[in-house]
């Protein structure tokens, strides 16, 4: 469930081992990583899809009662190499083909280059903020203007629009056309 809720919420994986109840507001639909556990020393929000949410309320479940939502047998974070591990344990080499960093950097590519009827389907900077990305100027800007919450209704689009197409993706009588690319 950790390794689907990374691919859903796209952060560095990190966040995911050491996520804690108390960041979740399921009924906000958002998680909240504060800036001392972030790369960039600055707070981020992360809005959940319907998708994600559905796997922390079965994950409630089993370790609600405790600090760390994805903890295994004892209330601790999960190691830095349990979400490559699980990846690995399905068949996928995580040197040369997938690692769990690696969702990053798709949901990056295909948001940046997605289009809708020809015209680009995500802002750059939506998915910028979305990956906490805030070495931009036009980023940064946004960000101490707006805080954490910057664009949060875009990207909760965009992080809705990502989960149903790892759905689809999952659906394999379902084809995700790629504009200019070839399909399979």
């Amino acid at each position: 469930m950790g390794l689907r809720f990374d691919a859903l919420t796209i952060p560095r994986p990190g966040m995911v081992n050491e996520m804690e109840w108390s960041e979740v507001g399921c009924d906000a639909e958002r998680w909240t990583i504060p800036a001392v556990k972030m790369k960039t020393g600055w707070g981020h929000v992360v809005p959940l899809s319907r998708q994600a949410l559905a796997i922390l309320r079965s994950v409630q479940k089993l370790t609600g009662h405790r600090r760390y939502a994805f903890s295994c047998s004892k209330d601790a974070p999960l190691s830095n190499n349990t979400l490559n591990k699980r990846l690995r344990l399905l068949a996928i080499d995580t040197k040369t083909d997938h690692c769990a960093h690696g969702f990053r950097a798709t949901f990056s590519t295909l948001s940046h280059h997605e289009e809708i009827k020809d015209a680009k389907a995500w802002d750059g900077d939506v998915v910028e903020l979305q990956l906490a990305h805030l070495d931009n100027s036009t980023v940064e800007g946004l960000y101490k203007k707006h805080g954490p919450l910057a664009l949060i209704g875009s990207r909760t689009k965009l992080m809705q629009h990502w989960a149903d197409r790892i759905d689809r993706w999952l659906d394999p009588k379902k084809v995700i056309p790629i504009k200019g690319g070839t399909q399979r």
